[in-house]
This record gives C-alpha cells, structure tokens and sequence, in this order.
C-alpha cells in the first residue's frame, strides 16, 4: 500500500458475520490487528459499518428484516443492500453493532472517518412499510379529502375512503408515485441518521459519511447531504473507446460538480472508482493508457481532496472477483495496474496543496432537481428517452447533460445548485426541464431576474406542482408564465430520426420534443424552421427588471446551444476558464490552492488534438523549467497539470 502511495483505506464495509458471528457474540481480535497496524504504519482507517450486507444467523432467524417487491414476495437471505428500511429489529441490530464499533475503537489514533452502510437504495413493500407510509402521508395531507385531492385519485374511481387502503404501488396514480418515492428516501436518511446517532454520541470529533451514487435515480441526495460531514461519491465510468468518447468524461465533470454542489463548494471525496476495468457490464473493456490518471485528475480537478479505489485486492471468488483491483490475482507488484496506481499514488502526494481549499464559484449555476426528474418520468405523455451508458439516463438527464456539455465546451465552469440554493452571486441561473415548479422557488427566480440575472429555461419546464398536478392558466405554471412573456400551448414528441429545423440569430436542428409557444411579451431569437409550426419561437428573451429570462422549447442538438451559449455569456459578462477556444473534448478546470491557482489541462478525446494556447503563461506544477504557449500537441487521453506563471 505504501509503495502504492495509498495512506487509508475503508474497512469492514460487508464484514458483520466476521465481527459478530453469533447473535450478541462479537469477535474484534481480527479487526485490532488491522487497525494497529495501520497506526503504526501512519495510515488512516474508514470504519465501514457493516449494515449494507445483513448476516445469515440474522436473516434466518427473522426473515421480516428482509425486504418485499412491488409482487409482495419476500427476498430470502443473500444478496446486499435489501434489509427492509422499515424494520425496527433490524435498525436496532445496526445500532448495537455500530455501539461497539465507536465504542472499542473511539480513540484509537488509525479512525479517521465512519463510513456509514455502503451505497443505499432500493425500497420495501412490505406490511410495515406500507403501515409506515400510510403514517406519513397522514402528517402530510392531515385528511383523505386533502390526499385525494393532491392525487386527482377520482381518476379511474381510485379514491380512498381509508388510509388503510391506501397502497405502496399503484401506477395509475402518480402522485401515489411520487409522494413513495419521497417517503422511500426519507425512510434512506432515517436509517442512516439511526446507524450514525451511536457514532456521533461516542466519537463526537470523528466524521461521518455514506457513499453517494452520482445521479442515482431514486436517491434525493440533496436531502442526505445536509445530514453529512462530508460528501463521498462512487463513480465507475465505463470505458469506450469508440465514437465521441469524450462526451462521457463530460458526464463526469458533470457528477463530480453535483458533489460540489452538495457540499456548497466544500471539498469531497471519490470513495469508490475503478483503477481498471469493471465487471458488472455487459463488455468490460480495460481503461486504455492515460484514461485512470486523466479520472483521477478530474475529480481532483473538481474539488475531490479524496481518492479511493474499490478495491485493494482482487477477491478469490463471489461476483466481483473480475472486477478491478489495485492488486491481482497474480499477487506482486509487477502488473501494469498496479505501477500505474503508485505513479499516480506519487503525483497525488505533489497535489496536496489543494486539499485545504474550497473551490472557486463559478459565474454560471445549473438545478438538479430529483423531485423534476421523478415527476416527469412518472407522468404519461412525454418522450421517454433509453438510458444511455456510462450512467443511468432519462430525457432529464439527457437534457441536464447538454446544457453542461455546452457550457464546458466553450470554457466556461458550471456550478450545480438545488432549488433551495442562493442563485444571488451568479450571472447565469439554468433551469433544464424544471418540470416540478413550487411558488416559493418563483418567487426566489423572479428576485434573480428584476436583480440582474440571466435566467434560462428549457422546454418542460413548470408544467406541474407539488403533487404532479398540472397547474391551470398556461404553461408554464405558477406565475412563470408572465417572467418569461410566452405561453406554452403545446408538446411534439418526435421519432428518433425526426428532426426539426432552426432558423433565426441561432442556426441548427432540433430532436425529441418540441413545444408550440406564443410570445407574450418576449421576443424570439429563433424559430421552427420546418413541421407545420414552422414559423413558431424556439427561443425567445424576455427583459424583466434589471435582467431577463429566455426559453428554450426544444431540445436542440449541440452546434445550436454553442452558439446560443457564446452569445448569452458574452452579453452576461461571464469569463472563460482560460479565454480560448478549445477543440472539442479538450477541457480546462482551475482549483485554488495554498500554491495560487492550479490549472487542469485534459484531452478527453482517444486522438491526438492540437491546441493553441498563444500568449498563456503557464508552466508544469511539477517543473517550473518548463513552459507551454503557442503550439500544443496533447496525446490521446493526456493530462497537464499547470501553474500560472
């Protein structure tokens, strides 16, 4: 590990049988040896609680603490990550294990961090879960008359007259849908509070974290991460080679920028990546020379301070055995794995001067909002999108991709906010497909727009309320209508191979959807330049106070968000990174540090670009001797890392 440059390591992440064998019988020699010898070596130790996997003596012996499917059957005993979320026998087993975790080894000097569980999800249907769902909805809605109400339940004759009717599951209601989807993740931040009380109660200087999924569908972890020390992300981009690879190192900027924004510009870590390939794909292709490094670089790049690979040592046996490691079955250090870890390991340790400093605000923010994103893909009527790889997909995430995408492409860094953010220090607020609008987040845009800001949204947008009810009086709704001076009448959704014409200030194509808008005051920058609403505005600008709002009803391929995005910025006053035009898959990050700022340098492309970098007075990190201007050549999947002179 040491030759490796790796100084912590998580531990006992699935080892609950290991530390207690037997109900009530623990055994923790094994896990002092570890530990102490991680103390004398100077390393750290994660504590994993052991809770993501259950032991068999328990699930055997109460098979309730197991968790039902939407069919009502009861999963048996194996797998991970399925204990019921409801179970009070099962939270109270984790809070005793946990107990004696924080209590044997509260100062021991290797606890560095409580890793709390191992990546939640899913959800449980069975008769306590329902019973507690009930029980939420009743401090929610007070009233049946209310609930019914919320969920437009008369539909299809499914009002409820009883709570206790009421299911887990029903598709026809989506508001049933949504309002689970909600109970289910706040059921996720319950348990983890529960597993982190006895951890916080004994070792009140040690933090806590949980590792996140990146874009996880059914996890709201804008919720979770106010209940976090520190962020901590899982990431396994999966490696391709072909076409426009490059767009998939985007989407991870694009995650990494969720983490810090969830952490309000405060460091994170990258608790879990692959050094090499995975296992669980349906092809596994091995990272190709420059592509773990350039991962690495990124999310550094991106305010992580913390890198960990899952995992140390390839397993003998079980599903993972494949999946990639620090170390392989061969067992030396001779593979070329585990030589690129130490290089990598080594260079890390030069970078510690960016550790102690929270990252630079952009100029330009972007919601991510999972209440939009769950209530869209919940209504029937809009085009639902297959999810693409390397990362589960939808048309909402498609569209949250684009506009980050962009906005990379032509320099310019993107912050991702929730919807309860301060939008107030930013030039640029992005809304892509906000489909859920709530009356208090208005009034929060219309305060940016009349101060000054630039507000932007995108087709979707503000078409249901809290309940994923349609709101009355136009798209889009509460009041949004009259800040961006249009109305929206109506939505195309289009074949995959349709696409629509744009004319106007902006010139390109249009694909998936497209909305049939009417200016009410806005004026447009571009129109349909085909389809029988050829004419209609697919952009338009409204003034509002000091700044504007402008809508965007369709999703446009990229040649049109390059140009409309140069435009916008260069009227809003925002900067580039470095103030030139890069090729495309070539990108520039910039990170404070206690050396000034540091500058990341990435050609994400599998092809050699040539770059002009003119009159830039930048040098190498690592040897201030050697310089770059003028001329670049950057090899497939190269990293620089640079100074400013």
């Amino acid at each position: 590990m040491k030759e490796a440059g790796i100084t912590s390591a998580s531990i006992g992440v699935f080892a609950w049988t290991m530390l207690e064998p037997r109900d009530g019988c623990y055994e923790f020699e094994w896990l002092d040896q570890v530990m102490d010898r991680f103390a004398e070596e100077g390393m750290h130790v994660f504590l994993a609680t052991p809770s993501g996997s259950k032991p068999m003596w328990l699930s055997e012996k109460h098979p309730e603490v197991c968790r039902v499917g939407k069919n009502g059957i009861r999963e048996t005993s194996g797998g991970r990550h399925n204990h019921c979320l409801s179970s009070i026998l099962y939270r109270e087993k984790c809070r005793m294990i946990n107990t004696q975790l924080a209590g044997r080894y509260k100062k021991h000097p290797a606890l560095a961090l409580w890793h709390v569980g191992n990546e939640f999800s899913g959800e449980c249907h069975c008769s306590n879960c329902r019973s507690a769902f009930q029980s939420w909805l009743k401090q929610r809605y007070k009233t049946l008359d209310e609930l019914n109400l919320a969920w437009w339940s008369a539909f299809w004759n499914h009002t409820f007259t009883d709570w206790e009717q009421i299911p887990t599951n029903d598709s026809s209601i989506d508001g049933l849908q949504l309002d689970w989807l909600r109970f289910t993740n706040e059921q996720h931040i319950s348990f983890l509070l529960n597993e982190m009380r006895p951890l916080r109660e004994l070792t009140p200087d040690v933090p806590c974290t949980t590792n996140f999924m990146g874009t996880h569908e059914s996890n709201n972890y804008w919720q979770w991460a106010e209940h976090l020390d520190i962020l901590a992300n899982d990431l396994y981009p999966m490696p391709d080679d072909r076409g426009k690879s490059w767009r998939n190192a985007i989407r991870l900027d694009f995650a990494h920028s969720l983490m810090r924004g969830m952490g309000m510009g405060k460091p994170w870590m990258l608790l879990e990546c692959s050094p090499s390939s995975v296992n669980w794909g349906e092809i596994n292709k091995l990272k190709r020379p420059g592509v773990h490094r350039q991962e690495l670089l990124q999310a550094l790049a991106n305010g992580a301070n913390t890198i960990h690979y899952f995992q140390w040592r390839k397993g003998r046996g079980g599903s993972e055995k494949y999946h990639g490691a620090v170390v392989d079955h061969e067992g030396s250090n001779c593979s070329r794995v585990f030589q690129d870890c130490a290089a990598i390991g080594t260079e890390l340790n030069q970078l510690s001067h960016l550790y102690k400093h929270d990252c630079i605000q952009a100029e330009v923010a972007m919601l991510y909002d999972w209440e939009s994103r769950w209530s869209l893909n919940l209504s029937s009527g809009p085009k639902k999108i297959q999810a693409i790889e390397p990362f589960p997909s939808d048309l909402y995430n498609e569209n949250c991709y684009d506009h980050y995408e962009a906005l990379t492409r032509i320099g310019v860094t993107v912050d991702i906010l929730s919807v309860k953010s301060d939008f107030s220090g930013y030039k640029v607020l992005i809304l892509p497909s906000l489909y859920l609008i709530k009356e208090d987040l208005v009034k929060k845009l219309l305060n940016f727009v009349q101060s000054g800001g630039h507000l932007v949204a995108t087709f979707l947008t503000g078409y249901v309320n809290v309940s994923n009810c349609c709101w009355q009086g136009g798209f889009p709704g509460a009041g949004l209508r009259k800040l961006f001076g249009i109305w929206n009448e109506e939505l195309d959704n289009l074949h995959d191979e349709t696409h629509v014409s744009v004319v106007g200030e902006v010139k390109g194509t249009a694909k998936d959807v497209v909305e049939r808008i009417h200016l009410e005051g806005a004026h447009a920058l571009a129109w349909a330049g085909s389809e029988f609403y050829s004419g209609s505005p697919l952009i338009t600008e409204h003034t509002y106070g000091k700044g504007s709002a402008s809508y965007l009803a369709t999703r446009f391929e990229m040649p049109v968000l390059l140009d409309y995005y140069t435009n916008l910025n260069c009227r809003a006053g925002v900067q580039q990174t470095l103030g030139l035009d890069l090729p495309e898959g070539v990108v520039f990050r910039v990170r404070e540090s206690e050396a000034g700022k540091i500058g990341f340098l990435f050609n994400y492309n599998r092809e050699s670009q040539w770059i002009d970098l003119r009159d830039q007075n930048l040098v190498s990190f690592y040897d201030p001797q050697v310089k770059y201007s003028g001329e670049l050549l950057m090899k497939p999947y190269e990293s620089f890392v640079l100074k400013f002179k």
